[in-house]
């Protein structure tokens, strides 16, 4: 052989990237990180999986028997600060539980509040060599992937019942999302397109051409789908993002012309072609501000507006009179609609409202315990965003505020296990680790 070329091989050895592995030698750490795949790639479509996959990662967890490495590790993950907000907000179900009648009901807060002890439990007590970037990118990329499988199938359902009928309601909000709530479907897509834009942005010189292609046709049937979805809170956060991201992009990370382009061309093509289809769902927002005006003077509307504001003052009714410790969790449902009849909000009675804010619900349910803890969730991705310069953990944090702030997110599991799951991992992603040539 050439010891010229021999040297050469050698070198080429030396500076090759490391091979990237699916799995890590540990293999307790692998059956609990495919359980996790398969609950974020069934997310989008139902809950079916997710109280089996948390049973079985607990089941796992315990049997690794580790207990000093699950120690050092949690302590190595995350601060004291971290560990007790994240595991405060399964507290609150438990202590909901002792406030509550309604057993029943609060047994069921208990496990649909699981993920939140479960994300923590699980993953900040990993080996953070196990729980690598790469693999944490792989579980966003399995929900994302599926979030754009769910849409694709939406519209493939609303085009062929537009062509059989003629009606374009079916192109629109619950017609066209008929298998999870728009506000759901929409903070899915929305939290996948900033993915895929953070990915592009992190690996734009490994990838080729035509996975930059697909990517983007990608983020174009979620841009899409979010406005056909007609979520105001969705469409709202996705713009507002936009704008963000757009910030971000030209003087934070410097990028180039090609990945600030792509992402213009991809919103604005959405925004002009749904514009002159009239597809905006412009009348929405005009049909809250009208919901609000009326509201002023008739407190018994049917409007999507005037009903959650119905909701928002028969929950501060409730609440100043059982500060400063709550009804229980599994009461809260109960008293609002034993207030609604008892004031007369014909708009309320027989419905079994949530109080669609999850800062009121919190504080319905265990007072100013629970909106404290509420609050600190919900800000800390914001602070920890804001410090570390991560667009995506900034991104998440919006989401979830603003979301939270017109939904009871953490009352739906498709909610809790989006949260519980994506906050933990991008806030375990800034943890420092060895060099590794991940992505």
């Amino acid at each position: 052989m050439n010891p010229q070329s021999d040297i050469s091989a050698k070198c080429a050895t030396r500076g090759a990237m490391p091979r990237k592995r699916f799995f890590s030698d540990n293999w307790h750490f692998n059956v609990s990180y495919v359980l996790l795949l398969i609950a974020v790639a069934t997310l989008p479509f139902t809950n079916w999986a997710l109280l089996p996959v948390a049973c079985l990662m607990f089941v796992n967890w315990m049997v690794e028997w580790n207990w000093k490495e699950k120690w050092s590790n949690l302590r190595h993950n995350a601060s004291t600060p971290t560990i007790i907000i994240l595991f405060s907000v399964y507290l609150l179900a438990i202590y909901g539980f002792f406030l509550s009648c309604n057993k029943g009901k609060a047994l069921a807060d208990i496990e649909c509040y699981l993920w939140f002890l479960a994300a923590p439990l699980y993953l900040l007590t990993c080996n953070r060599k196990d729980a690598s970037n790469e693999r944490i990118h792989t579980v966003f990329m399995f929900f994302a992937l599926s979030t754009f499988v769910h849409l694709c199938i939406l519209f493939v359902i609303a085009i062929q019942n537009y062509v059989q009928t003629g009606d374009d309601i079916f192109l629109y909000y619950e017609k066209f999302s008929i298998i999870r709530h728009p506000s759901y479907v929409a903070m899915y897509a929305t939290f996948s397109f900033y993915f895929f834009l953070d990915f592009i942005n992190r690996n734009r010189m490994r990838l080729s051409i035509g996975l930059k292609i697909l990517f983007y046709v990608m983020m174009t049937v979620m841009s899409a789908g979010v406005f056909f979805l007609q979520s105001k809170a969705g469409i709202l956060v996705f713009c507002i993002l936009a704008v963000v991201w757009l910030v971000y992009l030209l003087f934070v990370r410097s990028a180039n012309s090609a990945a600030l382009l792509g992402v213009i061309i991809v919103v604005v093509s959405v925004v002009i072609t749904l514009h002159e289809k009239d597809l905006l769902p412009i009348h929405r927002f005009k049909d809250t501000i009208e919901d609000v005006n009326r509201f002023k003077s008739n407190r018994q509307g049917s409007g999507s507006s005037e009903i959650r504001l119905t909701v928002w003052r028969s929950t501060l009714e409730i609440c100043r009179k059982n500060m400063p410790w709550g009804v229980g969790t599994g009461d809260a449902t109960d008293e609002l609609e034993a207030n609604a009849v008892r004031n007369d909000y014909k708009n309320l009675v027989g419905r079994h409202f949530n109080a669609h804010n999850q800062y009121l619900q919190s504080l319905l349910s265990t007072g100013i315990p629970g909106i404290m803890v509420v609050i600190a969730y919900t800000l800390l991705p914001l602070v920890m965003g804001m410090r570390k310069k991560d667009a995506l953990l900034f991104s998440f944090s919006i989401i979830l505020i603003l979301n939270v702030f017109v939904e009871s997110m953490f009352e739906v599991r498709g909610g809790v296990a989006f949260i519980a799951i994506m906050h933990v991992l991008l806030l375990l992603r800034l943890v420092p680790r060895e060099p590794s040539g991940e992505i």
